[in-house]
């Protein structure tokens, strides 16, 4: 008997998708269930759509991942459905990332582009070594973001052995 879900190796966000017979409604009442009995670490919501789990406000950091899940009906017609679940970081956490990436290669692409422009016509250069404003913060945010990763293994543990609990005790796998 296997207890572990089967997590794709994508590795900025691990994503799980387990079959099941269970519709919407029984599968969230189990979720529901859980949080109030077996945990005390974290929360999150339950809802028809998507449900959110991760940790209680006191436990969170800065880094702390979350468990998204959705439950949709299964693409065979027969009457089962497909749980998915993919971790990740906040939205918040997620937003900032992806605006230091845009604002270094939106620098790369219109002060260097134009720096590289005069160099070549023989201006001058100094428009050329904005190139490595840009460089530099994309570095920053990529070092940063592993570091996060490696921070918040824990916390993804935390949520991965929570989530197969609860898939475990209500007979969803085996």
């Amino acid at each position: 008997m296997n207890d572990e879900i089967a997590i794709k190796s994508i590795r900025n966000r691990p994503r799980f998708k387990i079959r099941t017979l269970l519709n919407p409604e029984e599968f969230n009442a189990k979720l529901k269930r859980h949080f109030e009995n077996h945990n005390k670490v974290l929360s999150g919501f339950v809802n028809k759509e998507e449900s959110v789990i991760r940790l209680r406000k006191n436990r969170e950091k800065f880094w702390a991942p979350q468990l998204q899940i959705r439950l949709e009906e299964s693409e065979e017609k027969d009457g089962s459905y497909v749980i998915r679940g993919v971790f990740g970081p906040r939205p918040s956490v997620w937003t900032f990332f992806l605006f230091l990436y845009g604002l270094g290669g939106g620098i790369l692409l219109t002060v260097g582009i134009y720096g590289w422009v005069e160099y070549a016509l023989g201006i001058g250069h100094i428009w050329v070594w904005t190139n490595l404003i840009g460089v530099v913060l994309i570095l920053i945010g990529f070092i940063s973001a592993q570091t996060g990763q490696k921070l918040s293994r824990g916390h993804l543990k935390v949520l991965r052995a929570f989530i197969e609990r609860v898939l475990v005790e209500e007979r969803i796998i085996s």
